[in-house]
C-alpha cells in the first residue's frame, strides 16, 4: 500500500516532502541576529574615529561604510551566528553560570557592542543559545559553534542564569573571527556584489572554520 500513487506520486513522498528540519526557525532567529550585528558595525565604522580597535572594521572600513540595508541584509543569511560566546570554551560558562564567581576570566581587548544595545543583543543571543539547545543540540553546534561540554551547561541554565550571564558578561560577546579580517572582507564584498556563488564559498569556509575549532574539543565524540 505504500507505493500506491497520490496525487502523481507515492504516500513515501508525501511524508518526505513534508519533513522540516527542527533547526529552520533558530535559523531564522540567527539571521535575524546577524543583521543587527553587521548594522551595528557598520554605524561603528562609519563613526569619525580614525582608528576602530576592531581589525574587521578598521580593515574593511570602505567595504562597511557602503553596506546598504540590503546587502546587510544578503550578508545575515549565513547558515551560523556571525558572533560568538565563547561557544567552544566550558570553562568560562562554569565560571559565568556561578553566581559566587567575581574574577574574570579572561580580558576582553575590543569591546566591539556597549551599553543597552550591547546588553539587548547578549540576551537576545544567549535566549537564541538556550532554545536551540534545548531542541536541538546538533542545529546549537552548527548554527553557534557551540561544543558538547558547552551545551550541557547551557541546557542547565534558567532564567535566573541567563538574565544573570546577560547583565554581567555583555563584553565578552564578539564578532566571530575577529583575527581573520579576510573572511569579513569576503562576506562583505561577496554580498555587496550579489555574488551567489561568492557567498556560497564564504559560507562553505566559515563551517569549515566552525569545524575546525571544534575538533579538537569533541574528543572523539560525535555532536
Amino acid at each position: 500500500m505504500s507505493n500506491v500513487p497520490v496525487n502523481g506520486g507515492t504516500q513515501a513522498q508525501l511524508r518526505s516532502s513534508e519533513f522540516t528540519w527542527k533547526g529552520a526557525p533558530a535559523l531564522g532567529r540567527v539571521h535575524a541576529l546577524n543583521e543587527r550585528c553587521l548594522e551595528l558595525l557598520t554605524h561603528l565604522a562609519r563613526t569619525d574615529r580614525q582608528q576602530i580597535s576592531l581589525s574587521i572594521v578598521n580593515q574593511h572600513r570602505s567595504l562597511w561604510r557602503g553596506l546598504t540595508a540590503a546587502t546587510r541584509r544578503r550578508a545575515a543569511r549565513t547558515p551560523f551566528l556571525l558572533m560568538d560566546l565563547h561557544f567552544q570554551d566550558a570553562d568560562w560558562w562554569r565560571s559565568a553560570k556561578d553566581l559566587r564567581t567575581t574574577r574574570r576570566r579572561k580580558m576582553v581587548l575590543h569591546t566591539a557592542f556597549t551599553g543597552k544595545i550591547a546588553a539587548e543583543l547578549m540576551r537576545e543571543t544567549l535566549m537564541l543559545a538556550w532554545s536551540t539547545v534545548a531542541f536541538d543540540r546538533g542545529a546549537a553546534s552548527i548554527m553557534l559553534g557551540m561544543t558538547p561540554a558547552v551545551s550541557a551547561i547551557v541546557a542547565e541554565l534558567g532564567p535566573q542564569d541567563v538574565e544573570h550571564i546577560a547583565s554581567r558578561h555583555s563584553q565578552h560577546l564578539q564578532p566571530r573571527w575577529e583575527d581573520f579580517p579576510s573572511f569579513w572582507g569576503k562576506l562583505l564584498s561577496a554580498a555587496r556584489d550579489g555574488d551567489d556563488e561568492a557567498l556560497s564559498y564564504v559560507h562553505l569556509h566559515g563551517v569549515q572554520l566552525i569545524g575546525s575549532g571544534m575538533l579538537p574539543l569533541l574528543d572523539g565524540r560525535f555532536l
